[in-house]
């Protein structure tokens, strides 16, 4: 599962058409939507309006802003927020939640050693700081770091609901996702409420354990409830286990308005893609995704390459560039997906090479 961080809420085969135009390294695309800001992002920029040195503020405007931004379509606000975060005073980079928010948006970018230095940088003043313990777990796991990972789960021992949870997630991943997924499932089941933010953590794990014991059919069933309010991480998940599942019509169904309302970027924009193509919707979504692949390559991007992985086995099959791009994406990323990816791509060339 495509990490997600909880923190912020806790922390108060088609060819290329012939005729398209392929663009230069510097060209620029845009989602061309306007996002509306929620009703505290408004009171937050008016307020900065009004006291521009108000770093508390802002402080709290950037962590908004990180928290939506991980919605589908709303992505621009990564961008929103780290130009808030470059204007603070010295004094308020010293803080636990500069250190904090900086974390984020470094692991956003798969800078993951450097968050773990800003982190450190709030252990030296708490050592169980909930919020960096979360997040340093979340890191070591895509790090595919199970020991350190559970650390820093053990950090939470006095949060005895998300030292479960973040500890049965590391069990998962070294192997033991029979148990832990039964006892996830009971957790889940004596909760009486959750957050949004907890709810959709505890149901992307869920998710992630029912796959790998081979129950797809449940894994969608923990992540639909959730969709409404789930980080685009979901949605990925969502999207490629219901396509496996033959449901590209209920993948359609749910992307399309979402494209309509806000614009997706370039994950979802390739699931919605495959989902147009296998209910022959046309190809309006396929003729959106070329260019911005091609500016991705034409760039040398590497970040989110599993997006690239996807596109060169699924929608313009060419096996030895989908291997480059796992190998890129694995460096940085180890999680379960990132390796089956590269295990795809490597089976893709043998085949191909099988065919020569």
């Amino acid at each position: 599962m495509k990490f997600f961080y909880i923190w912020l809420c806790l922390f108060s085969s088609l060819p290329l058409l012939a005729q398209s135009v392929k663009p230069e390294a510097t060209d620029v695309l845009s989602l061309g939507k306007t996002l509306p800001l929620t009703p505290a992002l408004q009171t937050l920029t008016q307020q900065l309006v009004k006291q521009p040195d108000n770093d508390a503020v802002r402080l709290e405007a950037v962590q908004l802003y990180l928290q939506g931004a991980r919605k589908p379509g709303f992505d621009d606000w990564f961008h929103q927020a780290q130009a808030l975060l470059d204007e603070l005073s010295s004094t308020s980079r010293n803080s636990d939640s500069y250190w904090l928010l900086l974390a984020d948006m470094q692991q956003q970018q798969h800078q993951f050693a450097t968050a773990l230095e800003s982190l450190q940088r709030v252990f030296e003043r708490d050592a169980a700081n909930i919020n960096a313990s979360l997040m340093a777990a979340r890191i070591y796991l895509a790090q595919n770091n199970t020991a350190a990972a559970q650390q820093a789960c053990a950090r939470l021992w006095q949060e005895l609901f998300l030292f479960s949870v973040c500890s049965y997630e590391v069990a998962g991943r070294r192997g033991n996702a029979i148990q832990s997924y039964t006892a996830l499932q009971q957790l889940y089941s004596q909760q009486k409420s959750l957050s949004v933010a907890l709810d959709s953590w505890l149901r992307g794990i869920l998710a992630e354990q029912a796959e790998m014991l081979g129950k797809p059919q449940q894994a969608i069933g923990w992540l639909e409830p959730a969709l409404p309010q789930a980080p685009v991480s979901l949605w990925l998940k969502w999207a490629d286990l219901s396509l496996q599942q033959d449901a590209s019509a209920a993948v359609y169904a749910r992307l399309q308005p979402l494209e309509q309302e806000y614009g997706l970027t370039d994950g979802l924009l390739l699931r919605l893609a495959l989902a147009e193509r296998n209910t022959k919707q046309g190809e309006r979504y396929m003729t959106q995704l070329e260019p911005r692949m091609m500016l991705r390559i034409a760039r040398g991007d590497k970040d989110h390459a599993a997006d690239m992985v996807h596109y060169f086995l699924a929608v313009q099959p060419d096996a030895q560039a989908a291997l480059h791009w796992a190998q890129l994406n694995y460096a940085s990323a180890k999680e379960p997906d990132d390796l089956m990816l590269l295990q795809r791509a490597r089976s893709a060339v043998q085949q191909e090479e099988g065919r020569l």
